[in-house]
């Protein structure tokens, strides 16, 4: 198999950039002292619990959140798409501890099933030469958001977030069979001005059937394969048929690793090529459209109220 990707980012995105962090949504199920009442509401809990290669560390929000943002969005990206980078971050965090009761820890520092995380020693290692630059424009940015996250119904919203969008965002829906307020699609032309909007993938029949074995045998003529493909209202590929056999887009994506739900299949000189536009699965924030924002002059809280429409911004007292 050979994979032609037109995009390089200092830093890895969201691995839920790739694919949906998990095929299930948890549902917040808020404490009995519900933390986020109103703007005078004082954060109780201000340290996480980290899951992090076997071991459960306690952080300061700060810490963490620096670490989040570290790991998730190019440190070369505008303060105001770092700051609001910032704010989902620290949401997210509160939103799996309210689901995290029951658990040794609040969240880990997988990027499959949560929020990639590195420590600020890594961080610096990651960035070189920058390291001092870098650092001090990311822990600027979470000083002047400190304390600030999104809520729904007086509860931190689940922030789903993305590398690129093909040009429009995705719904949770669509993606997750949940509906749900604040994740609907929205605009983000920016995107497409992006490296890395365009990828191929190319795969032989051979290649291709055993990477899909999970889902049918090869049956047919191989140009046959695909067929009845249906898309979300945004491009995606909601369900595509293989060998007779009716899946979900994202699964096809999952199992062949492409960047995006958002492509095109065809058969040609023997090999199956799939042309992909964005990067992840589309839902609630674009990065890359937050950076365009940002360049265009849009404050953190605008980007914000873009891409999580419905959803209020609190701030916790410390």
């Amino acid at each position: 198999m050979s994979i032609v990707v037109i995009f390089s980012m200092l830093v890895i995105p969201l691995s839920a950039l790739s694919e949906p962090k998990s095929d299930i949504i948890p549902t917040a199920t808020p404490n009995t002292d519900t933390l986020y009442q109103n703007n005078d509401t004082s954060y109780t809990a201000e340290t996480f619990k980290v899951l992090k290669d076997n071991e459960v560390i306690k952080l300061s929000a700060k810490d963490y959140v620096f670490g989040v943002v570290a790991a998730e969005m190019p440190a070369l990206y505008h303060e105001e798409a770092l700051k609001a980078q910032a704010v989902a971050a620290y949401t997210f965090a509160c939103y799996r501890k309210n689901t995290a009761a029951e658990s040794d820890y609040d969240i880990t520092a997988d990027g499959d099933t949560a929020q990639c995380f590195i420590t600020r020693d890594e961080a610096k290692k990651r960035w070189g030469e920058k390291a001092d630059e870098y650092t001090k424009k990311i822990d600027d940015c979470i000083k002047a958001v400190a304390g600030e996250l999104l809520c729904f119904d007086n509860q931190p919203i689940f922030p789903a977030y993305h590398a690129i969008s093909p040009g429009k965002t995705n719904t949770c829906l669509d993606v997750w069979a949940k509906d749900i307020p604040y994740l609907k699609s929205v605009e983000s032309s920016g995107d497409s001005l992006a490296q890395g909007y365009l990828s191929e993938a190319k795969f032989s029949a051979e290649e291709l059937a055993k990477k899909l074995k999970s889902i049918s045998l090869p049956s047919g003529d191989a140009e046959n394969y695909f067929s009845d493909i249906s898309l979300t209202d945004n491009g995606y590929v909601k369900q595509i048929k293989y060998c007779g056999t009716l899946v979900q887009g994202s699964q096809i994506t999952k199992l062949l690793d492409l960047r995006s739900s958002n492509f095109t299949v065809k058969f040609t000189d023997k090999n199956f090529v799939f042309s992909v536009t964005g990067y992840g699965h589309g839902v609630g924030m674009s990065q890359t459209g937050a950076d365009y924002m940002a360049k265009k002059g849009h404050t953190y809280k605008e980007i914000l109220s873009h891409y999580y429409s419905g959803a209020s911004l609190q701030k916790n007292l410390k």
